[in-house]
């Protein structure tokens, strides 16, 4: 029978008229959503069956079509009775997955295995799932399953960085002090030390005043002789408890801080050390020293030291039992109510002394604070400091205490070698010479001690004393006891690629003082300023701690020796 392409559209349409009432049941294999545009037609000489493309949701199957009178009418009444087209199916066995077990599927009208040989990659594991292979590497694996799985290799961890003390050891020199500064070792010598900190602090003679004998003074670490350069021309300097002091020698006068020079006979007289209505005149000592000597002038009376007063003016001057002197061409003659009343002291007591007249009688005795005997001779207390004790300075011819009124309020004052010496008690500070106060920490750092740029803060030594603590500002670096200079860098960034900043310095973070910051046999290289460690060929192992040569690497050694 032949059919034409027109037939057999009309053929279609009516089959398609006839299944329109039962297209609300679904059956496994839908014919008509099987049949696609596309068509492939024979002559009906040729009994070939006509192939469709028929496609499931799962897998593409070619499934053999009869001509259209395959399907008899009677075949369509029986399947029209039951109400169900595709029960029983129509189509052949193995069409689709669903028919086959949960680890198959259909291909080629067969069920096969979804896990076989070669489904997976290598070293991967095959699941079947809703008839489908699914691939995972197993646990301890990765990579791409459908491909190769391979061996995770266990995540090296370098173990956290514990604190490290950068002075332990000690990279300082010998006595010097190592402190942390910014995870770096600074080393610094000691109060009372002076050197070079890396290599060896020497310790001074002194760090103050009582570190030194009395005679001598504490200065930048050094015992000196406080009196070099400090009293004046023709002075002389005493150490007293380590201060100088400048005074004039014996029969020298002067400022001892300027010039001293020899006393004479005018500085004795002038100013006069007698009193009114005297003469003064220097008379020398056995030591060849000068002194003054007082006497009333001619024709007075009284008391050198204090004053003579003229012996009459009136006749009523002299008293009735008073000898009246006349001088009449230069003879001498006693007579009642003279121009002169007769003294019986003239010549009646010693030198220096007060006489008094009673009952016609000369009385002598010695002016108060004077020495002496009144008939021979009165004299002073003293003419010079080594007249009095050594407690003692002699002022004004009296031997007096010298502390008295020579220092500042608070101060303590002790005489020595008839000096007093000034002086601020322990814990006190200032002039003494002033007003002393009490100590304060303030005070530590108040004439900064410490190198140019560095800066002071009070501090305790190690005994436990107050002491002032020098240090070099951030960035600078330096001995802060003798100078302080800015650092090359404060900052990784701003040093080369391959340096850092350490200690404000650009060094290679590769080194340390200890050595390199990684492991035994490793390589070191510096990437932006970070050290990166890493094992050399044929080595393997943790670099940060040690690199060993690889098993293959040995191994290849032993075969190449052995050729």
């Amino acid at each position: 029978m032949n059919y034409n392409i027109k037939s057999f559209k009309r053929h279609i349409f009516n089959i398609f008229l006839f299944f329109l009432p039962l297209l609300e049941y679904r059956c496994k294999f839908n014919v008509l959503s099987t049949i696609k545009t596309s068509y492939h037609f024979t002559q009906s000489s040729d009994q070939r069956p006509i192939v469709a493309p028929v496609r499931s949701t799962a897998t593409f199957v070619q499934t053999p079509i009869t001509h259209t009178s395959a399907i008899r009418g009677s075949q369509i009444s029986a399947i029209r009775g039951s109400g169900n087209p595709c029960n029983p199916s129509p189509c052949g066995p193995n069409t689709r997955d669903g028919e086959c077990p949960e680890d198959y599927q259909c291909q080629n009208l067969k069920c096969v295995r979804v896990c076989t040989p070669g489904a997976c990659g290598l070293y991967a594991d095959c699941d079947a799932r809703s008839h489908r292979s699914v691939c995972v590497c197993p646990t301890g694996y990765g990579g791409d399953p459908n491909s190769r799985c391979t061996r995770n290799l266990p995540e090296v961890r370098a173990p956290p960085d514990l604190p490290v003390d950068p002075c332990i050891p000690n990279p300082c020199g010998s006595n010097a002090d190592c402190r942390e500064r910014g995870d770096r070792a600074v080393c610094s010598c000691p109060i009372g030390y002076e050197g070079n900190p890396l290599t060896n602090c020497i310790k001074g003679e002194c760090v103050g005043h009582e570190d030194c004998p009395r005679h001598l003074a504490c200065q930048s670490l050094r015992c000196i002789d406080p009196c070099v350069g400090v009293c004046g021309s023709g002075a002389e300097c005493t150490v007293r408890n380590h201060q100088p002091v400048c005074s004039c020698p014996r029969n020298h006068i002067g400022d001892p801080f300027t010039n001293c020079r020899k006393i004479t006979e005018y500085d004795v007289c002038n100013p006069t050390p007698c009193g009114q209505n005297t003469n003064c005149k220097a008379k020398y000592e056995r030591d060849g020293g000068l002194r003054a000597v007082c006497s009333c002038i001619d024709n007075y009376i009284g008391s050198p030291l204090t004053g003579c007063r003229p012996e009459c003016v009136r006749d009523t001057d002299c008293l009735p039992s008073q000898l009246q002197y006349v001088e009449a061409n230069g003879d001498s003659d006693l007579r009642n109510n003279a121009s002169l009343c007769r003294n019986p002291c003239v010549d009646g007591c010693g030198e220096g002394s007060y006489c008094d007249v009673r009952n016609h009688r000369a009385v002598c005795t010695c002016p108060e604070h004077f020495l002496g005997d009144p008939h021979s001779r009165c004299y002073t207390e003293c003419t010079a400091h080594e007249d009095c004790p050594e407690f003692q300075a002699c002022n004004l011819f009296k031997c007096i205490n010298p502390c008295e009124g020579a220092c500042g309020t608070g101060a303590d004052c002790k005489v020595e070698n008839h000096t007093p010496i000034c002086s601020c008690p322990r814990g006190y500070t200032g002039d003494p010479f002033v007003s002393c106060r009490a100590f304060t920490l303030d005070d530590l750092c108040r004439d900064n001690p410490c190198g140019s740029n560095a800066e002071c803060h009070p501090g305790k030594d190690r005994s436990g004393n107050d002491r002032p603590v020098c240090t070099c500002p951030r960035g600078y670096i330096g001995n802060p006891l003798i100078s302080c200079r800015k650092g090359e860098c404060e900052a990784h960034e701003t040093c080369p690629d391959h340096q850092a900043c350490y200690g404000y310095l650009c060094q290679s973070p590769c080194v340390t003082e200890t050595g390199s910051v990684c492991g035994e046999n490793a390589d070191c290289k510096v990437k932006n300023h970070t050290p990166v460690c890493s094992c050399p060929r044929g080595y393997n192992g943790n670099p940060l701690e040690e690199c060993r040569i690889s098993p293959s690497a040995r191994i290849a050694g032993r075969s190449h020796r052995k050729q």
